[in-house]
């Protein structure tokens, strides 16, 4: 049997075994059974379009569009999830495993089993990459050139990863509330998955962000396009979790909101599926339009929101809010609600132009200065919570004059060292400065008490989301240079010379280029290069960058004058990004801590020790009393 038939065969019959976890008479083990059977046949029917795709089998009409003769083989095995219908297979088969692996309860195996099924059937009814052609194909059209770069092969499993293990945690809560035990043991359980999401999802917007900062030449690193909203929706449902669910574990208390944000970060990701492959949203990521699999997944999206709202309804009310006072609790409530707007506003910005499209007919863009003015008020405030948030107690809040005058020298030395360069622009100043003054308070904090567990999580994370503030608001106050340059001219762009000292012309194996040789400041050199692809109608630029905990500095060049020395060059000078890209890794490790290192119970011998309550629906707080 060709790969196509073996995979087109596997598809059907995994389709066949998913009906199986959700029939009324199965039991138990059936239904386990079943899903692992699926998972597998899904696995099977994926190797065989990554074989025919690795064979350059152009019989199938996805591997034409995808790959080529002169795809080298690592694009060819990303070609997998580079267009819609393999993606769309990708995806279905790593929820289906992710279900396989974690699930064994009888009502989370029916969840997974309905939903990785029907990713399946949207995917060999609307959008089967096994498709023949009626007559194969000499060779293919390749992926588009941009996306042949080294993120393309580990960005975007990361992110899959990220947003289909967030089945587990939205199945497993199903199983809870059906059961009524929305207590320790859930807690536990839904944690830890969200835990992972929320690390892979991190990891994968990094590495997004990342590769258009250093590929696209434009000067930023966060566009607010659905992809990105897609997982930084889900991202923040995650956090909101985190911080009530403290509180839950403690007091018994907001039972239903932690059931609705253990879920609505799984339905969030299907809303995404649907932003990124109905073609309403005019995303540079989307895939091409189906009117057919949006139709479907629009409604599968709203599906999973009702079902997470009326879920949480139906879950046993937590113990009652006896008061409003200054301790840790309401700190907790006041940043996830923080975060909970906005949640709101990316949703409602990144879904708007899908709902005009739908009901109105009418074609709607959201600028990203709608998600700039809504984003940068309440991350200033986070940033400014996260900073004292650990100094305080479950009983009150005590903030120490050595944390406040750490606070301060870490605000106004980074505000003194960015107004130094010129540009004064106060939001971006406030919001650096804001999160420099937080990371040296949160690391004096830790270098104070060495926390260990789950409260050296919580500063990781905080420290990680303060160096992010830093970055963001410092990219905001550099400089930029657009137009011409010839050998030999040099431009002043935010205190740094830029020189353009000499211009040629070359051949490799798979294009020809334009490389521009720039000096900074004269002690650095930079080339960035206009390459021109054979089996690409247009030419793709190549930037350059510099990078240093201070400043980047990145040149693109993106076309040759005629007399063949004249190029169109941007240039872009970012102070302190690289704080960006060092923050998103303290968050990920913060996540890699909390899964790998010895969680609550170190918190819970503190609490014992200095004689403070225990979490009432825990093992531990169950003995103390």
């Amino acid at each position: 049997m060709t790969a196509s038939a073996v995979g087109s065969v596997a598809l059907w019959a995994a389709i066949a075994a998913s009906v199986v976890t959700i029939a009324p008479g199965a039991g138990d083990r059936v239904r386990r059974l079943s899903l692992r059977v699926c998972s597998v046949l899904a696995v099977v029917s994926t190797t065989a379009l990554l074989v025919a795709l690795l064979a350059n089998d152009f019989s199938l009409a996805y591997v034409a569009e995808t790959t080529s003769r002169a795809t080298p083989w690592p694009y060819r095995v990303a070609a997998l999830w580079g267009g819609m219908d393999g993606s769309m297979l990708f995806y279905s088969t790593l929820t289906l495993a992710i279900g396989a692996m974690a699930l064994k309860e009888r009502v989370a195996v029916a969840v997974a089993g309905l939903v990785g099924g029907g990713y399946l059937l949207v995917t060999a009814l609307v959008a089967n990459p096994f498709t023949i052609l009626d007559i194969p194909a000499v060779d293919g059209r390749g992926l588009l050139a941009i996306l042949q770069h080294p993120a393309m092969i580990y960005h975007p499993p990361i992110l899959y990863l990220g947003l289909t293990v967030l089945i587990a945690p939205f199945a497993v809560t199903v199983q809870a509330v059906a059961r009524r035990s929305v207590q320790e043991e859930w807690l536990r359980v839904t944690r830890r998955w969200l835990l992972v999401a929320w690390t892979l999802l991190t990891l994968g917007m990094v590495a997004g962000a990342s590769w258009a900062y250093v590929e696209l030449g434009w000067g930023g690193f966060w566009a607010w396009d659905p992809v990105e909203n897609t997982a930084l929706m889900p991202w923040l449902a995650v956090t909101v979790f985190f911080h009530t669910s403290r509180i839950q574990e403690r007091d018994s208390r907001l039972r239903r909101w932690n059931v609705l944000f253990a879920m609505l970060p799984f339905a969030l990701t299907i809303l995404g599926v649907y932003l990124t492959r109905s073609g309403v949203t005019g995303s540079i990521h989307s895939f091409a339009e189906s009117p057919v699999i949006g139709a479907t997944l629009l409604s599968a999206a709203v599906i999973a929101l009702i079902v997470s709202g009326v879920i949480a309804l139906k879950a046993v009310r937590g113990e009652s809010w006896e008061r409003i006072g200054s301790g840790r609790d309401t700190w907790l409530v006041v940043s996830a609600g923080l975060l909970c707007s906005a949640l709101v506003f990316v949703t409602v910005g990144t879904a708007y132009p899908a709902y005009a499209s739908v009901f109105f007919n009418e074609s709607v863009s959201i600028d990203s200065r709608f998600f700039v003015a809504t984003a940068v008020p309440i991350a200033l405030a986070i940033g400014v919570l996260a900073s004292f948030a650990l100094e305080t107690s479950w009983s009150a809040t005590r903030i120490g004059v050595r944390t406040v005058v750490v606070w301060l020298i870490g605000g106004l030395a980074v505000g003194a060292i960015l107004g130094a360069t010129g540009r004064f622009e106060p939001i971006p100043l406030i919001l650096a400065s804001a999160g420099a003054a937080g990371a040296a308070a949160l690391a004096w904090r830790v270098l104070r008490r060495k926390p260990r567990g789950r409260a050296l999580v919580s500063h990781l994370a905080h420290i990680g989301f303060s160096m992010v503030l830093v970055g963001a608001g410092g990219s905001a106050l550099g400089g930029e240079f657009r137009g011409t340059m010839s050998p030999g001219d040099t431009v002043e762009v935010a205190g740094r010379t830029i020189g353009l000292d000499d211009v040629n012309t070359g051949e490799a194996d798979r294009f020809i280029f334009v490389r521009a040789l720039f000096s900074v400041d004269g002690k650095h050199d930079l080339a960035p290069e206009i390459r021109a692809y054979e089996d690409q109608t247009q030419p793709v630029s190549e930037p350059d960058l510099l990078s240093t905990p201070g400043a980047d500095v990145i040149i693109a060049v993106s076309q040759l004058a005629p007399d063949a020395e004249t190029v169109s060059v941007s240039v872009f000078v970012k102070p302190l990004v690289w704080w960006v890209w060092a923050g998103a890794l303290m968050l990920s490790l913060a996540g890699l801590v909390g899964l790998f290192g010895r969680g609550g119970d170190v918190a819970a011998r503190h609490r014992s020790a200095r004689g403070e309550r225990q979490p009432g629906e825990t093992t531990t707080g169950i003995a103390a009393r």
